[in-house]
């Protein structure tokens, strides 16, 4: 990954390599700092989905620090490897709170990593801002936890609407892998798939690091399945399309974004391809050259895009998952203005500004949250693509 250094930057995602996971922050000298801490999957099962967010969280930090830092004050990122584990991603966040500090967490690999954190977060009385795909743990977040990442009742809609109006299926695979993340699409699909005249007539799990699919596919192809659906958040899924294609399954499929990560279009983007090309659920910044110009959306991907571009790289979307959860941060810090002199005044302020944000437009979604409502989901901004010489393409 290439890195461009620039005045206040505080991150070096390359240190991460040499040190095994641990990245320190500049000092800023004396200078008082917002300090956030990261906890982040730079090695194990879902690194490259770490190391995408982290540095989206990056390219915003150092944004901000550029630009002057947040009422004058600069930004930290303390980051730790999680090493793709649960029980060391809670052992690392009580770190950050007890030993560096900091005023806030995020969380922004995956949903296990995420949901072991929120008992920290809770007892310690320290406000974080995590990715779960799901939403069925909401009920867990308690008074300091934010998941600005919407429910499955906002993204199911575009697949089941696609698969049945758009290609007219009634009988539907799936594909779970076996996740916190899987664990929505288990609870969920069952219970939306009825509105839409679908049934589910073969249901198959993997696990996140598997690359053989073929015995789950082998079982889909013998059932009278007219589509398949792969709800997952690593490369399994990706081998699941070319497992398909390689037996001779040629039913459309439809997949969760994360099978849209560059380096899986790169590896699979032939089978991809091949009709009928696979359909993905994706954010405005895989296309955002595509949207109109009255779209208000667009000139904040074009600005992000640039910033992926000076590191050598299009803009992904796990980039983008760390890049909003330090620009919802960002607009609490702005608004509660947080006491430094006292680190729990401080973390409580700031809890307190998140409860209250307004019509927040990120890049997934703008968010209202409340004291009640630490999801704030108002209007997403999901759509679908599919894949043609190479590039996404706007489905609807």
């Amino acid at each position: 990954m290439k890195m461009v250094l620039k005045k206040g930057i505080v991150l070096l995602l390359a240190a991460v390599f040499a040190l095994g996971g641990l990245v320190s922050c500049a000092s800023y000298g004396q200078a008082e700092s917002y300090k956030i801490g990261v906890i982040a999957s730079q090695t194990g099962a879902y690194s490259g989905l770490g190391m995408q967010s982290l540095e989206g969280m990056d390219i915003i930090v150092d944004k901000i620090n550029l630009a002057g830092g947040i009422n004058g004050i600069p930004v930290e990122l303390v980051v730790y490897d999680d090493k793709s584990s649960s029980v060391e991603a809670a052992r690392i966040a009580k770190k950050l709170v007890d030993i560096d500090k900091v005023h806030a967490l995020a969380s922004g690999t995956a949903t296990a990593m995420s949901r072991s954190l929120v008992p920290v977060a809770n007892e310690e009385q320290v406000p974080m801002v995590m990715l779960s795909g799901t939403s069925s743990f909401d009920d867990e977040l308690g008074a300091w936890c934010f998941r600005p990442f919407g429910s499955e009742d906002d993204y199911i809609v575009l697949l089941l609407n696609y698969l049945s109006k758009e290609v007219g299926v009634t009988k539907l695979a799936v594909l779970l892998e076996n996740s916190g993340y899987g664990q929505g699409g288990d609870i969920f699909l069952p219970q939306r798939v009825s509105d839409y005249g679908i049934e589910i007539v073969e249901k198959q799990y993997f696990n996140p690091d598997s690359i053989d699919l073929t015995p789950q596919l082998t079982n889909i192809k013998t059932s009278d399945a007219e589509a398949i659906f792969i709800w997952g958040t690593g490369p399994a899924g990706a081998f699941a399309v070319k497992q398909a294609r390689d037996l001779d399954i040629a039913l459309p499929i439809v997949a969760t974004s994360p099978q849209g990560s560059p380096d899986d279009v790169k590896a699979f983007g032939k089978y991809y391809e091949m009709e009928p090309s696979l359909v993905i659920l994706a954010s405005k910044i895989d296309i955002w050259e595509q949207l109109p110009d009255s779209d208000s959306d667009k000139a904040m991907c074009q600005e992000f895009e640039s910033l992926c571009a000076e590191r050598g790289h299009p803009a992904t979307m796990w980039n983008i998952v760390g890049a909003q959860i330090i620009m919802l941060i960002e607009d609490g810090l702005r608004r509660g203005q947080p006491d430094l002199a006292n680190v729990q005044e401080a973390r409580s302020q700031l809890k307190d500004a998140i409860e209250s944000t307004g019509n927040l437009s990120l890049f997934m979604a703008n968010y209202t949250m409340s004291p009640t409502d630490h999801c704030g989901n108002v209007l997403p901004k999901d759509m679908l693509v599919t894949f043609k010489d190479g590039k996404k393409v706007l489905v609807s």
